[in-house]
């Protein structure tokens, strides 16, 4: 014996494929940025609280993070974020190329702070993260997000693969914006994890 069903709705006329928060995978970014976040945030108390048990910041007989090469690296990030959201832009609209080429251009960019972050580790920090608490935490913030950028470069040259050599399906436009909002994550970011390890010690 069957139960008698009848039709209340049709979900016919809804999209296939949808952009921000109506699509699941941009839910699965968003938590992954929640995460990501958090993790910062804890480095960066590690820091606060070291900055407690001492008189001077950074301890006697540290030199002082340089800030030139921080402070283009931060308006370098800066300058990228209208670029990035042309891609958003050009994926909404269904421009292939133009979302081709954009991926292209920005995992460029992406590699281009992997390099500012490296000198800002091994040269900008001055210090070693085996030397002292200080250094350790200092390593432990710029460091953490450092993998931010390692993770969204093989995330833009992975996205970017996709668009090159396909085939490329509809769904893949709106993972293309869920790259573009974790990239405007990693710089935003950024920016209190900067005054925290590279301004900071200059005015305290």
């Amino acid at each position: 014996m069957s139960r008698l069903t009848r039709a209340v709705g049709s979900v016919r006329a809804l999209p296939t494929v949808t952009f921000g928060l109506r699509d699941i995978m941009a839910w699965g970014t968003l938590g992954f940025m929640v995460i990501e976040g958090f993790t910062l945030v804890v480095c960066a108390s590690v820091l606060v609280y070291l900055r407690k048990n001492y008189s001077m910041w950074p301890p006697e007989g540290m030199l002082l993070p340089d800030r030139v090469v921080p402070t283009i690296h931060v308006a370098f990030l800066l300058v990228t974020l209208p670029l990035a959201r042309r891609v958003d832009t050009a994926a909404r609209a269904w421009d292939l190329r133009a979302v081709r080429n954009g991926l292209t251009i920005n995992a460029t960019l992406c590699l281009i702070s992997a390099g500012f972050r490296s000198w800002e580790l091994l040269r900008a920090l001055n210090v070693k993260w085996s030397e002292n608490a200080y250094g350790s935490a200092q390593w432990l913030v710029v460091g953490s997000h450092a993998t931010l950028i390692a993770v969204e470069f093989v995330e833009l040259v992975g996205m970017a693969m996709i668009f090159w050599r396909g085939p490329v399906e509809r769904k893949h436009f709106s993972d293309a914006s869920d790259v573009v909002a974790y990239w405007m994550f990693l710089v935003l970011s950024w920016l209190p994890l900067y005054v925290l390890s590279f301004l900071l010690p200059h005015w305290i």
